[in-house]
């Protein structure tokens, strides 16, 4: 179970010599189509305490449980270690992410190192230390336009995705995507199986179509986040997405679109633009080293250029890693 902590920086399993200047407990999710944690914590509260209250004797530092506001009342009563505190966030993705939980808290730096885990592997080290046997059970939330019955699904860790969703899925070419949509990892022989850190399965068509003269369509059934569609006057309406990016790689142009979805305090077009060109000095600078991959996730959703920024953000920590 050592294996299901991370560090932040760089998304690192940590050492078992070093010691975490915090913990992250992430009881929230505000990825796309995403389940409630409360729905699986609530069944297993003793073992999420008890868990928590493990990883509190891992460092004298804080252990942060971070939840959505209005939820997992009474939490802060539970007899938890003096050292653990409840934090509320709310707002829209990526406030469910443990990177936004940490910028806010308890900033990272190359020198000060935290230690994160998800709210299902916390109650694996409760009943391991309850009952001696290693729980390898997972929830996950099974979404999409392309699920027939979109739902909880009750499966192992590492799950074969290929049995977990015979008869499950509708016709057509699909793209099965363990994890978000926004940062998951597409699913294909021979890694057709469940993310370790995953906690729910996105089903997407293929969109190989290319409609003719497509970028003078009125966009009644697309999305755009400088809504320049119709649809930006229907903010309501359900759109069935599908893996087409409605473009290629182009240049990076500069229109704010990345400062509307970053909550953090950070420059974003400036930091994405050292990541780029590889400027690892700037970017350090501009805070890359508080950020994994789906941190980034919706600035490549929302890009002009088409960036894919997690695996550029990626390369960048590893030559950071080694360099530094």
């Amino acid at each position: 179970l050592w294996t299901t902590l991370r560090t932040s920086p760089f998304s690192r399993v940590p050492s078992p010599e070093q010691t975490p200047a915090a913990i992250f407990v992430n009881l929230m999710d505000s990825n796309p189509l995403a389940m409630d944690p409360e729905l699986v914590a609530r069944e297993h509260s003793q073992d999420l305490v008890r868990g928590v209250n493990l990883l509190a004797r891992l460092t004298q530092r804080n252990v942060y449980l971070c939840r959505r506001a209005g939820s997992f009342q009474g939490l802060e009563n539970e007899a938890f270690a003096s050292n653990v505190s409840v934090n509320d966030f709310a707002g829209p993705h990526p406030s469910g992410l443990t990177g936004t939980h940490i910028h806010f808290l308890d900033p990272v730096s190359l020198n000060k190192w935290v230690w994160t885990a998800g709210f299902q592997d916390v109650i694996a080290y409760g009943k391991l230390f309850a009952t001696g046997k290693i729980w390898n059970e997972r929830v996950v939330a099974l979404g999409g336009p392309q699920a027939k019955q979109p739902r909880l699904l009750r499966t192992r860790v590492g799950a074969n995705l290929n049995e977990l969703l015979a008869d499950e899925l509708h016709d057509g070419e699909n793209r099965v995507v363990s994890g978000s949509v926004l940062a998951g990892r597409k699913v294909a022989d021979p890694e057709n199986f469940l993310g370790r850190y995953h906690q729910q399965i996105t089903v997407l068509k293929e969109g190989r179509e290319r409609p003719l003269f497509g970028y003078l369509s009125p966009g009644t059934n697309r999305h755009s986040n400088l809504g320049i569609y119709l649809t930006s006057l229907f903010k309501g309406k359900k759109l069935d997405m599908t893996t087409t990016t409605n473009g290629s790689e182009r240049a990076m142009v500069p229109v704010g679109s990345y400062e509307t979805i970053m909550p953090l305090d950070i420059l974003p077009t400036q930091l994405l633009r050292s990541l780029i060109v590889g400027d690892i000095e700037t970017a350090m600078s501009l805070g890359a080293l508080e950020l994994d991959e789906e941190d980034l996730a919706l600035c490549t959703y929302v890009c002009p250029g088409k960036y894919e920024y997690g695996p550029i953000l990626r390369s960048n920590l590893t030559r950071i890693e080694k360099e530094t």
